[in-house]
């Protein structure tokens, strides 16, 4: 029997790399080759389908399908899935994932996005162990400013970030494609400044071209994104890796949006005084009755930012 943790994953770079992988595992059995030609001509779709679904559309069980993962050098379909979205995200513009999410089930759509995400939210515990975390985390705290910039869809990450950790600290800006202060972050010092850039398929190519000029000019980058393989990766000088979920109408984002939540909490933890500062935001809050007041108990979002133990 496989050990499956002994599985060493090779992510697939490119559609030839993957139609090689399937032509050699193919070659194994027949049912093997059954479910290779299968994939080979249906890969797009097979980001919004169940193993179930795949099984039943072959005419296999769904063993079967979990041990071809396996041979192909995943830990199963969910692994092979997501490592699988990663070379057909940038091809999957909105009018196309319509239209093969219209021919699904419902219970399968659901069932499948939501297994993703449980399988995504699972690789945050051992990104947050990583080198790259520990110093993304360091730059954000202590470098004199904090840049946070993206585009398109990407960029809707970014208020999320930049309300929470602008709490934390000072000098924090969230610079807006085509805003005067997008055109002249280059005119800033690049000793004093971070830049936190989120860039998730489709790349943005204006943002991915900014990214290039800033990192020539010195500025040091910690690029959120989704491969080792993104085009930001050449330009950050910390990436850090975090899995999204393609196979919905629009990319669910919601452990990218976890992963800045556990960085804002180490952030908080390498900052001097963080307590005086979050104390006197919330003398603030409640000198201006800024939130609602239920059974007589003041209430605030940012009480639950540090845990003071």
């Amino acid at each position: 029997m496989i050990n499956l943790s002994d599985i060493r994953i090779k992510e697939i770079k490119n559609k030839e790399e993957l139609l090689e992988r399937l032509m050699v595992v193919g070659k194994t059995s027949a049912v093997n080759k059954k479910i290779a030609m299968y994939v080979e001509k249906n890969y797009n779709a097979i980001v919004f389908m169940t193993a179930d679904k795949i099984s039943q559309e072959i005419g296999v069980s769904q063993g079967s399908i979990s041990r071809f993962c396996v041979k192909m050098q995943y830990r199963g379909y969910n692994d092979f899935l997501r490592y699988l979205q990663k070379i057909i995200s940038s091809e999957m513009t909105t009018s196309k994932r319509f239209s093969m999410l219209d021919k699904e089930d419902d219970n399968d759509k659901n069932l499948n996005i939501l297994n993703q995400e449980v399988n995504n939210l699972q690789e945050l515990q051992e990104l947050a162990q990583t080198p790259e975390y520990a110093k993304a985390v360091n730059l954000i705290a202590k470098s004199k400013k904090v840049f946070l910039i993206s585009n398109r869809m990407s960029a809707t990450i970014l208020p999320y970030m930049n309300y929470i950790l602008s709490r934390l600290r000072p000098d924090v800006f969230e610079l807006r494609y085509g805003s005067p202060e997008w055109e002249n972050i280059d005119l800033t010092s690049p000793e004093e400044v971070v830049v936190f850039t989120t860039v998730f398929p489709r790349y943005s190519r204006t943002l991915l071209e900014k990214n290039k000029r800033l990192k020539n000019k010195g500025f040091k980058i910690v690029a959120l994104t989704d491969s080792r393989l993104s085009p930001i990766v050449p330009y950050a000088a910390v990436s850090l890796i975090t899995p999204i979920t393609v196979s919905s109408v629009f990319d669910v984002y919601s452990t990218p949006l976890l992963l800045i939540n556990l960085l804002m909490r180490d952030v908080s933890k390498k900052i001097p005084n963080i307590d005086k500062r979050l104390d006197e935001i919330e003398r603030s809050n409640k000198a201006n009755n800024s939130f609602f007041n239920v059974a007589g108990i003041e209430s605030s979002a940012d009480e639950a930012l540090i845990d003071k133990s």
